[in-house]
C-alpha cells in the first residue's frame, strides 16, 4: 500500500505517495474510498470523466477529492478505481470507474463532508510525490 489513514479529533487524514502526480492522485482517491467504505469491492460498469482545476497541486488534490465526494453524494456513484489521464499545473483530467451506489452492497463506514486545506501538504521529495489531506467528517 502506498497510503495510510491518519486519525484526528473531528477529522480524518490521509497520506498518499506516488512516483508521479498521476499516481499520487490515484492513491489519494483510493484512500478516500477506503475512508468512506472500507475495503469493499464493486463493479466497473460506470465510467465518469472528470476535469478539475486549481492554482497549485494542493488545491488540485482537494478539488479532485471533493469532486469524487460530489459524484457519490449527488449522483450516487460508488467509486471502484481511478486513473489520471493528464495533469498539469492548473488542471487534472481523470476517469473514475464504478457502479451505482447500493447501501446493502456498499455500507458507508464514515460520512465525509469534504476534503479540507487543514495541514494540506503536496510535495516532491527525493523523487517521490507525497500528500497529506484532512477530511471533514
Amino acid at each position: 500500500m502506498t497510503y495510510r489513514l491518519l486519525e484526528h479529533t473531528a477529522d480524518m487524514g490521509l497520506e498518499a505517495q506516488g512516483s508521479s502526480l498521476e499516481e499520487l492522485f490515484s492513491q489519494a482517491a483510493q484512500a478516500l474510498r477506503e475512508v468512506l467504505f472500507g475495503d469493499v469491492s464493486g463493479q466497473k460498469d460506470q465510467a465518469i470523466h472528470l476535469r478539475v482545476t486549481g492554482q497549485d497541486p494542493g488545491e488540485l488534490l482537494v478539488n479532485w477529492l471533493n469532486e469524487i465526494l460530489y459524484l457519490f453524494e449527488v449522483r450516487g456513484i460508488y467509486p471502484v478505481s481511478f486513473s489520471i489521464d493528464a495533469i498539469d499545473a492548473n488542471s487534472v483530467c481523470g476517469l473514475i470507474h464504478g457502479e451505482l451506489f447500493h447501501p446493502e452492497r456498499h455500507p458507508v463506514e464514515r460520512v465525509v463532508k469534504a476534503a479540507t486545506y487543514h495541514q494540506l501538504l503536496v510535495e516532491k521529495r527525493q523523487g517521490v510525490w507525497r500528500a497529506r489531506v484532512y477530511l471533514d467528517l
